[in-house]
């Protein structure tokens, strides 16, 4: 895989360049955290993936090594999301706990958080919700109540193995990743820079980054 790979690109190279612009001092420190995020879990999970894409509609492939090849991507994908997204918000100065704490403690996570941290922009919040409205809690399901605890059956979770939701799954835990730690990381952006979206139109095919920074108060030419 290169950086043309959408998830390369911008989580091993367009993160870290918004890092790069932040005013943090451990930044080094900050950098190594969210390369072993990348290498240790979204690497060994996206080899899950491929091989998936490879045999899922083979046959004479055993659904054992089907199975195995999905459990282990949802295993890195939830340890890249749960556990190691958290060690690198730590470092940034933030504690986002809340997000995997039940309704209620995650509701009122949410009102500490923005009255705790004015600086990063509400979107954070939004984000959060629409994960926990969306994937998240048949993610959740899977790897803790199905393939950690064995509180439920095979047959309560079999709907979930399929090329599809395992695309599903990979492309929204590496999404939701970006969108946290650029949120939190552009709180700590120079006062003279911003964030910036890069257009689609704009991103370059073999390294296509999502996100960059801009002057936040461009010069105006008379």
């Amino acid at each position: 895989m290169g950086t043309a790979e959408p998830f390369v690109a911008r989580m091993s190279l367009g993160l870290i360049e918004v890092l790069d612009s932040t005013l943090y001092q451990n930044k080094d420190e900050i950098k190594d955290v969210i390369l072993r995020l990348f290498m240790e879990c979204l690497i060994p999970a996206f080899l899950s993936l491929r091989e998936l894409r490879k045999i899922a509609d083979k046959e004479e492939i055993p659904e054992l090594t089907k199975t195995k090849n999905f459990d282990d991507m949802c295993k890195s994908l939830w340890s890249a999301y749960k556990d190691r997204m958290q060690s690198v918000a730590k470092l940034l100065g933030y504690d986002i706990g809340f997000l995997f704490q039940r309704d209620s403690l995650f509701e009122q996570g949410c009102d500490d958080f923005l009255r705790a941290h004015p600086e990063v922009n509400a979107e954070l919040i939004s984000r959060m919700k629409g994960n926990r409205a969306k994937w998240q809690p048949d993610l959740l399901r899977f790897r803790n109540d199905y393939l950690e605890h064995q509180t439920i059956k095979r047959e309560d979770v079999a709907s979930l193995y399929s090329l599809q939701h395992a695309e599903m799954f990979f492309g929204n835990v590496w999404v939701a990743i970006e969108e946290i730690l650029v949120i939190l990381m552009a709180a700590k952006l120079p006062p003279m820079i911003e964030l910036r979206e890069i257009p689609e139109s704009e991103r370059i095919p073999s390294l296509p980054k999502r996100f960059g920074w801009a002057l936040a108060n461009p010069p105006q030419l008379p």
